[in-house]
This record gives C-alpha cells, sequence and structure tokens, in this order.
C-alpha cells in the first residue's frame, strides 16, 4: 500500500497524522508533500531542513511544492500540479487537513487536495492546533508505539520553538483524549473520513 500525507507547511503533517505515518510506515511507501515552506515562521531553508529531517524518521519520500506562505491558492495552477503528483505516487490512502480551520493555508490546502484526489479511494482529515470545532473524527489510530517519533518529529521544528501551539503536553493529551472517545487505552490519532471506496 502507498500512503500520502499533504500539509500546508513543514511541520502540519507532523501535528495531524505522523504518528500513524510512521506506523504505516513499518509495512507501506510514505510521502509527504509539503506545499509551502512555511516561511512567514522562520527561514525558508531552515524550515525545509526541519521537514526534511523528520521526514528521514519514517523514512518518507518528502515533495515541496513552492508556493507563498500564507498565500496558497486554490485555482487551476496547484491542483494540477499536485493532481500530476499524486497521479505519479499513486496513493491508495491520502490524508490532508480539515477544510473547517482558522488558517486560510490549511483551508485552502485541504480543498486542493479533495479536487487532486479524487481518484484516490481512501481521503481522511486530520487536526491541527487551528482545527475547527466540526471536526468530529471517526477513524482512530493506535500510535502509542509511534507517540515518541510523533515527539521528534515535532522537535525537529526548532524555528517554531516556543509558539504556544507547538505544545507536547498538549499534544500528548489530545492523544489520550482520542483514545478515550474510542473507548481504548493508550494514545491515538483521530480523522475525519472523507472518503473510503471498497472495490
Amino acid at each position: 500500500m502507498t500512503v500520502l500525507a499533504v500539509g500546508a507547511h513543514p511541520d502540519d503533517v507532523e501535528f495531524g497524522c505522523f504518528g500513524t505515518l510512521a506506523r504505516l510506515s513499518k509495512e507501506n511507501d510514505v510521502h509527504i508533500i509539503t506545499l509551502s515552506a512555511g516561511e512567514l515562521g522562520g527561514s525558508k531553508e531552515k524550515r525545509l531542513q526541519e521537514c526534511k529531517d523528520s521526514a528521514k524518521l519514517i523514512n518518507a519520500k518528502l515533495t515541496f511544492l513552492n508556493y507563498p506562505d500564507g498565500n496558497i491558492p486554490v485555482n487551476f495552477k496547484i491542483i494540477d500540479e499536485l493532481r500530476a503528483h499524486v497521479k505519479e505516487i499513486a496513493p491508495d490512502t491520502v490524508f490532508t487537513l480539515f477544510p473547517s480551520d482558522t488558517h486560510q493555508d490549511h483551508r485552502n490546502a485541504s480543498h486542493v487536495t479533495i479536487s487532486s484526489c479524487r481518484y484516490v479511494n481512501e481521503v481522511l482529515f486530520y487536526e491541527v492546533p487551528s482545527t475547527e470545532n466540526a471536526f468530529h473524527p471517526n477513524v482512530f489510530y493506535n500510535i502509542t508505539e509511534y507517540f515518541h517519533l510523533k515527539e521528534k518529529g515535532l522537535r525537529y521544528h526548532t524555528t517554531q520553538k516556543g509558539k504556544p501551539y507547538v505544545n507536547l503536553v498538549a499534544i500528548h493529551g489530545l492523544a489520550k483524549v482520542r483514545a478515550y472517545q474510542c473507548g481504548c487505552d493508550g494514545l491515538f490519532e483521530a480523522f475525519c473520513l472523507y472518503r473510503d471506496v471498497r472495490k
């Protein structure tokens, strides 16, 4: 199986689905596409390197698309470019940002991913700190054995250190809450299923 995660910024995937990607990487090919370098949050070169270092933790293949941080568009150009990468990767499952989000880049990344992945069998939305309350998960992955990789991946993003949303205690707490919601012990990541086509 081939898995693809799409983020707007270098740390989105780490927040939303990195534990799940780490788990899936044991038996599947994992790809990450980041739409911008997140240059409004720090040096472009440093942010890109942080993302590369994090991806190496789980042997994920990383692709950067050079769209402007804070102004990721929703238009034919980006959809066509992303669609070409999706066609080449041929993922069975795609993880992307939830469309209801207070950050415009997150909303737009979600919309262009949906359009670019019309023929992917399974598409799921992940949550990040700016995800709005409309997020009601119905898919849960046990990441107890992989949470240390999620933490390590987030710690690689040193340019974001000190920002309130990079709160590992809160992130650990959320993983406990998601476990509680599905009636399990341990640490979980949660997703909203957008599409699941069984052939």
